[in-house]
């Protein structure tokens, strides 16, 4: 599962939008995407808004599903569910900030996704809370809030500790929870337990990303913060196991990673061992940004650090002060030949002599080598196909990214956002990897989100 840590630009600090639910798709069927949340067979493509305003509150937050279909994602059936939805438990309150993370799960294993939504702003009685929007026939209807030890500003989901139920593990500004499922409609949830002081260092968490990086089956996950001893940047692993959680966790430095705002992670088997690889985009490493890639083993992430910018081998373009390379990462095999790719994004990369920063995403391929330049791409607004201004002030295209197979065709389709100018797009798979060709440009009204020039534009870890 994907993570990100937002730097969010000045323009997308005010709204007004109060989100109105339109229909669901009515078809019943067990599903095994973990985004196919009314269970018809086919993802559904989540997208959070943290800035939208909800009834008069300002940056309450709010949630928009496109409705996936044998034709892939149909943007004229959408849903845009907020904390003042019916059956959402909570209600919408000024700097909620309700979707600025959105994770889709199947929670309680019932044959439909679920999705963990992120509010760091939310209070309940002076602690954090997060939500959970449960799938059924007829889409996300209800939602249940799970009280947060801290104010959460991330979450992991996975079996962590092999008992067969869903856990999540959330991170605030300064400690680490393990929450234990399982997670039920009615609010309840297991226990939490706070690991920061079993390591006995003062960390600064900033993301959290889960995934299988061992071969043993059970869930493990990644915390990437400042540790104040150091006072260097690193990523603590955490190897998931009968007990819960190991500890201590496994410590691994990150080095050329000054700063952490703008960064964003993913665990995804890049070279096929079996062995699941941590890759960090540093948007504030060097000159342009970077993205780290720690190759997994049976001890859990190597200590090895590799190094992709866009000065690597092959890669398009050329580090540049303020590029961001790395600010939003996803994985995905987006050209059908097994291997997951990586997309980056770029969101201040400037197009020639442009003096904006409109944004590129660059599509790294997976291989028995892992991720490399080698046939890598980069998709802008001077790509083909690919509707968007080049001279209107700054863009932000790939603020967000998302590579999935929304068509089952086997090659995932690229999803990037431009928040800044209130747009998404959707490029096509390819066997040679996604196309301008054919793509599909939605603005912020035509997501439900009202009529607005920018938003906040979250897509799914």
């Amino acid at each position: 599962m994907r993570t990100r840590t937002f730097l969010v630009a000045a323009a997308l600090l005010s709204s007004g939008l109060t989100p109105l639910a339109l229909a669901a798709p009515a078809t019943a069927a067990a599903s095994k995407y973990a985004d196919d949340f009314n269970g018809d067979g086919y993802r559904d493509l989540a997208v959070g808004d943290e800035t939208a305003t909800t009834g008069g509150k300002k940056q309450a937050g709010a949630v928009a599903v496109v409705w996936g279909t044998a034709r892939g994602l149909d943007p004229a059936k959408h849903t845009v569910i907020t904390e003042n939805s019916p059956n959402v438990a909570g209600g919408a309150e000024t700097n909620d900030f309700f979707g600025s993370k959105i994770t889709p799960v199947d929670l309680n294993k019932d044959g439909y996704g679920d999705l963990l939504v992120a509010a760091p702003g939310e209070d309940v009685g002076g602690k954090g809370a997060f939500t959970v929007l449960w799938g059924a026939k007829s889409g996300l209807t209800s939602g249940s809030q799970y009280r947060s030890p801290g104010f959460a500003k991330d979450l992991a989901v996975g079996d962590f500790n092999a008992d067969g139920k869903l856990d999540v593990v959330a991170v605030d500004d300064e400690y680490v929870w393990f929450i234990r499922g399982p997670f039920t409609k009615s609010g309840t949830r297991g226990t939490a337990t706070n690991l920061d002081p079993i390591h006995g260092e003062d960390i600064n968490p900033d993301m959290v990303v889960s995934g299988k990086v061992t071969k043993d089956g059970t869930a493990d996950f990644a915390v990437v913060g400042y540790d104040t001893d150091t006072r260097t940047n690193r990523l603590w692993f955490y190897r998931g196991s009968t007990s819960g959680p190991v500890k201590p966790p496994r410590k691994i430095g990150l080095p050329g990673s000054p700063d952490l705002a703008g960064s964003s992670a993913t665990i995804a088997d890049f070279n096929k061992d079996g062995y699941g690889d941590v890759a960090i985009g540093v948007s504030r490493s060097g000159a342009g940004g970077a993205v780290k890639i720690l190759p997994g083993t049976s001890a859990g992430p190597a200590t090895s650090v590799r190094t992709i910018t866009q000065n690597t081998a092959s890669v398009p373009g050329t580090s540049e002060n303020g590029d961001m390379f790395g600010y939003d990462v996803s994985a995905w095999d987006s050209n059908g030949d097994d291997y997951p790719d990586l997309a980056v994004g770029a969101p201040r990369e400037a197009l020639g002599d442009n003096f904006w920063s409109t944004g590129a995403v660059t599509v790294l391929r997976g291989s028995a080598s892992g991720l490399t330049g080698k046939n890598s791409r980069q998709y802008d607004y001077a790509t083909t196909g690919v509707e968007g201004p080049m001279d209107e002030g700054d863009t932000w295209f790939g603020a967000s990214v998302l590579l999935r197979d929304y068509n089952r065709d086997g090659r995932a389709e690229l999803i990037a956002t431009s928040p800044e100018i209130g747009r998404l797009h959707l490029l096509p798979g390819t066997r040679s990897g996604p196309t301008g060709t054919g793509s599909t440009t939605l603005k912020v009204a035509d997501l439900g989100l009202g009529a607005r020039p920018y938003f906040g534009a979250a897509l799914a870890d």
